[in-house]
C-alpha cells in the first residue's frame, strides 16, 4: 500500500466518522425543524470538517519533515 492509498484511506474514515456524528446530529436537527439548533449542528460539522482539514495539513508537514 503506498502513501496516497494510506491518505486515501484516512480521509475516507475520517468523513464517515464525522458524518455519522455530525452529520446525523444535523439531519435529526433538521427533521424536527429546529432551526436554531440546526444552525448550531451545522457549525459543529463545519468544524470538525475544518479539524480534520487541520490535522491532515499538520500529518503532511510531519511527513515531509521526517523525508
Amino acid at each position: 500500500m503506498g502513501k496516497n492509498d494510506n491518505v486515501e484511506n484516512w480521509a475516507v474514515l475520517r468523513a464517515q466518522q464525522i458524518l455519522m456524528r455530525e452529520g446525523m446530529d444535523l439531519a435529526v436537527s433538521a427533521r424536527d425543524a429546529n432551526t436554531g439548533t440546526v444552525r448550531a449542528k451545522g457549525k459543529l460539522l463545519a468544524m470538525a470538517i475544518a479539524a480534520s482539514l487541520m490535522e491532515a495539513s499538520a500529518a503532511s508537514v510531519r511527513a515531509e519533515a521526517a523525508s
